[in-house]
């Protein structure tokens, strides 16, 4: 069960079993090998949020996944094909692009510049599902065999 999937728990132990109280729109996936994967997302999730539903989830380049805290490294870059269905672009989000595309350091460690902008670049993070219809390309998924470490646990 994803993280995100507590909310049905919770309604099931509280015996609120009429049904999902929120409203799910359809997601499409490209992913990196080219094939498509359509999902169900709560409204409001994040298209990194949602990703939680894919066999993995989008690859930012941290450890374990998921974001910064800050939301600022820029590593969850996504390719909008369709971006009906999806919440416009913030001065926050564009602005954490610019910086990672300039190569400005993060979280006070320096950075290499990142590739360059195209117009449909999104952050994966800061891009809210609003609606029906939007379709993601996906550079990378999190390797899960990189993340086991070696027999010791280290």
């Amino acid at each position: 069960m994803s993280r995100f999937g507590i909310r049905k728990r919770l309604m099931k132990m509280l015996n609120k079993s009429q049904g999902p109280s929120y409203t799910t729109y359809a997601v499409t996936y490209i992913l990196p090998d080219g094939t498509e994967k359509t999902i169900q997302a709560e409204e409001r999730y994040s298209v990194l949020m949602a990703s939680e539903a894919l066999p993995s989830p989008i690859g930012t380049g941290r450890r374990a996944g998921g974001t910064c805290p800050d939301g600022l490294c820029a590593l969850c870059r996504v390719e909008i094909d369709d971006d009906t269905g999806l919440s416009p672009m913030k001065e926050y989000e564009k602005r954490a692009l610019d910086d990672h595309v300039a190569g400005k350091p993060h979280e006070g460690r320096p950075r290499a510049p990142g590739e360059p902008l195209t117009p449909n670049t999104r952050l994966a993070c800061h891009t809210r599902i609003i609606g029906d219809g939007s379709r993601v390309r996906v550079a990378a998924l999190v390797d899960f065999e990189s993340l086991k470490g070696d027999i010791n646990g280290t």
